[in-house]
Order: C-alpha cells, then structure tokens, then sequence
C-alpha cells in the first residue's frame, strides 16, 4: 500500500538484528526501546509494519496482545528523525484498517516524547493514566504516629502456610488491582495464578506484610527485589474500602525501615494515578523526581 511518499507493507519476516538496531538509534531512550522489542518478540504479536521511502525503512509499528490484559491491542510506533507527522500517520492509519485488531488501541511514551505526544492528541487518543517510577532513599523512620489499634500485623513467612489467610489475601489483591484497571480490564484468571503472582521468586516475604483486624486481611504491602543492586521495589499495596488509608502509609514505612536495616539504600516504585492507594505513598513519602509515563487509547469508532 502506497500512502503519500511512503510505502507501507507487512514485515512478515523481520530481520531482528537490523530491527533492533534502528529501533535502539531510533527510540533513543531504554524504556521505548524495549517496549517495541517485547511487542515484538512476545508470541501474541499481531502485525509488524514498516514504512518505506525510496525502499528505505523510515518506521516502524509493532502490535500485541497482553494475556493478562486481553481487551485492547497494544502498540508501539518508533521512526527516524523528521519534522512533521506523515510516518507516523501513514503507520498508524495502516494498523486501523486490518480486520483482527481489537479495540481499544493502547500505547504508552514518556511525557518528554513530546512529538508522539502531540500526534496522539491531535490524533484523537486519550490519555488514560500516567504512571511515575520514581526512587525512595531509605532512612530509618518513626512511624507512631500512624499506629492504629486493633490491628494485628503479619509478614508473608507466616501466610505461606495458612490456606484462609493466603486464598483471602489473593482475591483482595485481585479485587483491588481490577478496581486500578477499568480503562483496560484484566483479564479472568484463577485464584491460583494471582497467588502465584503474589508470591513470585522476588517477593520479599518477610518484606512484605499483611494488617489483620478481627482476623480479616485489610491492608497489604508487596516488596520484591529489584534487578538493580542496593535496590528493591515496592509491590502491589490495597486496602479494604472501609480501611483507614492510614494503614498503608504504616505498611510502607515499615518496609522503608526493613530495606534500611538491609543495608538498602533505595527502593523504587510504579505508581499509576489510577492506584489511589499508591498515590497516598507518593504523596506522604519523599520520593525523588522522575520522569513520567503516559498511557493513550483510542476506541475503533473514534477512528
């Protein structure tokens, strides 16, 4: 298919070094990088397509499916240096017509991808969440004046073994994680899979706590280790709808302190605006700054 000066065809047997190479020169920043890359390795991959002018590759689009996430088509788009927005255009308008993508489409760029930012916008794509990664510095903390009675507090070493606590645990954190994702519905998946994602290889257990009142779980705070030395990572935190958000902050300085008498100095964080229970971490805590994620979509009949 021919669209203005550029071609636009399948990439139905892509020369991935070549691939990985422009993508690398092309993207200039690690998370956009392997962003495309896992689109376009992952075995859910729908459609590669390459934008060509005078038979030189000028861009790229990869697009996916998520399995825990199975109601959108993620994609990516990565192009060479140019002024206006014609590669893009020509990309993305190719992936609107093919028959099998499912709506809506989803992408996610830094805030500082000002280009792409401005095309999406312009292009009728919505901004759906933002999601900062930003570093805590550990130090030793007095969290008394967070202390709430009647809760009794528990690491993950003493839930291992208990099947009530463990499978009543599981589905709060299911419960509250598809509470923080309407704009992009997980998927259904057993009770047993999210324990399995609860209690991963990298999570901390005697890190990670659970608050009990009236033997009922109402907070928990995942910590996990990081790939990055002296670093860990907080990991999935929720409450109860009646719980005092209080308890979370509690939760998480106790983890500041863990990681401190670890000898860690840092711990990063994910934190999406659609989290509210993540925000209050954000909010209470001196995180550093750093740069932010934006996440579009856009439904088919917007097209």
């Amino acid at each position: 298919m021919t669209t203005g000066d550029f071609t636009i065809q399948n990439n139905n047997s892509p020369d991935i070094e070549l691939i990985k190479e422009l993508v690398t020169t092309w993207a200039g920043d690690d998370f956009t990088r392997d962003y495309f890359l896992r689109g376009l390795h992952i075995n859910t991959n729908l459609v590669t397509i390459e934008a060509l002018e005078n038979n030189q590759l000028v861009g790229l689009l990869t697009a996916w499916k998520s399995v825990f996430h199975p109601h959108c088509t993620y994609f990516s788009i990565v192009s060479k240096s140019h002024l206006d927005y014609e590669i893009e255009a020509a990309l993305i308008g190719s992936l609107y017509q093919l028959e099998d993508i499912q709506s809506p489409l989803q992408t996610s760029i830094w805030e500082t991808s000002y280009k792409l930012k401005n095309f999406y916008e312009d292009n009728g794509f919505k901004e759906v969440r933002r999601t900062y990664s930003p570093l805590l510095k550990t130090s030793k903390l007095d969290y008394g004046n967070l202390h709430i009675q009647c809760l009794h507090l528990k690491d993950l070493n003493s839930v291992v073994n208990n099947p009530e606590l463990k499978e009543e645990l599981t589905q709060l954190v299911k419960d509250n994680y598809a509470k923080t994702h309407q704009a992009n519905p997980v998927g259904e998946h057993s009770l047993e899979k999210w324990e399995e994602l609860i209690f991963d290889e990298d999570t901390i257990l005697d890190g990670s706590f659970i608050l009990l009142k009236d033997n009922v779980v109402h907070a928990y705070a995942l910590l996990h280790h990081s790939n990055h030395p002296n670093q860990f990572e907080f990991g999935w935190r929720g409450t109860r709808d009646d719980a005092d958000s209080r308890i979370l902050l509690m939760l998480t300085a106790k983890q500041i302190n863990y990681a401190f008498e670890k000898g860690v100095q840092f711990i990063e964080a994910e934190i999406d605006t659609s989290d509210s229970a993540a925000l209050k971490m954000l909010k209470y805590f001196s995180f550093l700054p750093a740069p932010t994620l934006i996440t579009y979509q856009k439904t088919l009949k917007e097209v």
